[in-house]
């Protein structure tokens, strides 16, 4: 058994919810989703489709062990940098074999893997529409030496540095079983989870089953032993858009800036994000646009004047994209 401060939680999401659980939260915005998971995972989300998103997560902060369960209707783009000195152990929730799968890194992961596992390096991840996924958080010293009690040694040197593992089926089956018997309990008895006893129990059932999935995890597999072709021009030219959120730029532009032909540059974001590197650019500055309009004044803010800042020349149009991907007017988020 791990140490009696092992607690675990759980996270409500669009499957299999058929009530709103005091514990759970409906998020109807890209921000404020990021803003919700912000404090766990330190992640810059992008909705890569546009319409009204709808997503629900419940977080709880459980001390030694946080596991948060999200879902959303729309595609979206996460990346930024690992929390320090925490161990992120991710998984696809969903149980549909004709869905499309997530990329990590621009890898399209198998269905039963763990990622995000590596201690270092950046979050990069894109996911399908209507997603559904289980974050595991925690201290990695204290989960390492968890292993070490349970008889399984051996977990620091690969989880250091292999960012996922295809864990054996059966194994898999086991943690998302046990995590869906805790979000169950947590959706019909919220109450339950103010008592620590409680949470040292379902810490107890699921530390165990993570450590032995990922002690006889089988690798990484031969189709996806080599990094993505492009993978690194997509993320050279996403680190300029993140470095020059408003400076203006063109294809050719951003072509120079990575050393990349139009063609590459072209086919590796329409490979890995499913659009070209001017379009994810509009989308993103629609995004940087939509952060400042919920944090500006109203009073003090012109709509057209901070448009202009973020690249957006003509009102119309830009009224007319933002409604497209936000469902709403920007008049609308300055208000709210």
């Amino acid at each position: 058994m791990p140490p009696q401060d092992a607690q675990t939680g759980a996270v409500g999401t669009l499957k299999k919810c058929s009530f709103q659980s005091p514990l759970s939260r409906s998020v109807h915005d890209i921000v404020r989703m990021e803003q919700a998971i912000g404090s766990l995972l330190p992640v810059e989300l992008t909705q890569l489709a546009g319409g009204n998103l709808r997503g629900e997560l419940l977080p709880l902060d459980l001390g030694a062990l946080q596991v948060l369960r999200l879902g959303f209707d729309r595609p979206l783009h996460g990346g930024g940098p690992k929390p320090e000195g925490r161990q992120l152990i991710a998984l696809d929730l969903g149980d549909d074999p004709g869905q499309a799968v997530i990329r990590s890194h621009g890898m399209e992961l198998p269905r039963t893997a763990f990622f995000g596992l590596a201690g270092s390096g950046e979050i990069h991840i894109t996911t399908p529409e209507r997603c559904s996924l289980a974050l595991l958080i925690f201290d990695r010293t204290q989960f390492l030496q968890w292993a070490l009690e349970l008889g399984c040694p051996g977990l620091e040197e690969p989880m250091a540095y292999d960012n996922w593992q295809t864990i054996d089926p059966v194994r898999f089956q086991q943690v998302r079983g046990c995590l869906w018997r805790i979000f169950h309990l947590a959706e019909r008895h919220p109450a339950l989870f103010e008592d620590a006893a409680t949470r040292r129990r379902l810490g107890g059932e699921l530390v165990p089953l993570l450590v032995e999935a990922l002690t006889h995890g089988s690798g990484h597999g031969e189709r996806l032993a080599r990094p993505p072709a492009r993978i690194e021009l997509v993320k050279a030219a996403q680190g300029w858009m993140a470095e020059h959120p408003t400076e203006p730029i063109n294809l050719d532009g951003l072509c120079r800036q990575v050393a990349a032909g139009r063609r590459s540059l072209l086919q590796g974001f329409r490979e890995h994000l499913g659009m070209g590197p001017m379009a994810f650019l509009k989308i993103r500055r629609l995004h940087g646009v939509r952060r400042a309009l919920l944090a500006a004044d109203p009073q003090a803010t012109r709509i057209s004047e901070l448009a202009v800042r973020w690249g957006f020349l003509n009102p119309g149009h830009f009224a007319r994209d933002y409604r497209a991907m936000f469902g709403e007017h920007p008049g609308t988020s300055l208000r709210s």
